[in-house]
């Protein structure tokens, strides 16, 4: 009579196996959160990018959406009235110059307006275009078309080599006297927009440290850059890591 022979795994070999295919699919799932949240993360830089962007489009490209319901005074401040009362679109004595972009205290919320200019009726032309804008003309904020938002994924605007967030006033104008455009950027939420029109917030250009969202791992942080003298889209840049002033 043959000897009968039982094969199988033994317990030990059994929990061995349900081990490593534990670590395995852990490893997995490690990887898999990292690349996610690279990704996001690289998401909100571009988005950022593209929403700065797309101010100069709406510089360069105006489009007056106000009705008979508001009026521009000569301090460029615009109103709400009764539509018997106010002007026809393109009627008024104020021009659309520009937009406004605001970074918050937090560095996570982004507000962006209309910029208005009322030009002294008397006024002469002057030599150049700041010279234009700060001599002749009232700027002023429409409370038309303004756009709030927000840095996605949970990022936030920072200063360089640290995580203090970093309000920021930026200032797109077209100049009445030539068609070009200037930006202007300060720190801080600026109120007067006048005192933007300064050579020194046109001369130099200016990091926006992008960190990211609590608790995600992304190595090197990254940046939107708005090169001096920026009068374009392509002057609003994400550099290299190796260009990076951020970490």
């Amino acid at each position: 009579m043959g000897i009968k022979t039982e094969t199988g795994f033994t317990i030990i070999e059994t929990m061995l196996f349900l081990a490593v295919t534990g670590l395995l699919a852990a490893a997995v799932l490690v990887g898999s959160g990292v690349a996610i949240g690279q990704q996001r993360y690289r998401d909100s830089v571009n988005s950022l990018k593209s929403y700065v962007q797309q101010q100069y489009s709406e510089t360069s490209n105006v489009i007056n959406s106000r009705n008979k319901s508001w009026t521009c005074d000569g301090l460029a401040s615009v109103s709400e009235v009764n539509p018997s009362a106010g002007e026809a679109r393109g009627t008024s004595d104020c021009v659309l110059l520009g937009r406004f972009i605001t970074i918050d205290a937090t560095g996570t919320r982004l507000n962006t307006a209309n910029v208005v200019g009322f030009r002294n009726p008397s006024a002469q032309n002057m030599t150049s275009d700041i010279a234009e804008i700060t001599t002749n003309y009232k700027l002023g904020i429409s409370p038309i078309d303004n756009d709030t938002d927000i840095v996605s994924w949970g990022a936030q605007v920072v200063k360089q080599k640290s995580t203090t967030p970093m309000p920021l006033s930026i200032l797109i104008l077209r100049s009445p006297l030539s068609g070009s455009i200037m930006t202007f950027v300060a720190d801080g939420v600026q109120t007067d927009i006048a005192g933007l029109v300064s050579i020194n917030n046109i001369d130099e250009k200016r990091d926006l440290c992008i960190n990211a969202d609590r608790g995600s791992f992304v190595g090197r942080r990254l940046e939107v850059r708005i090169e001096a003298y920026a009068t374009n889209q392509s002057a609003i840049q994400i550099p290299t890591e190796g260009d990076s002033v951020c970490d």
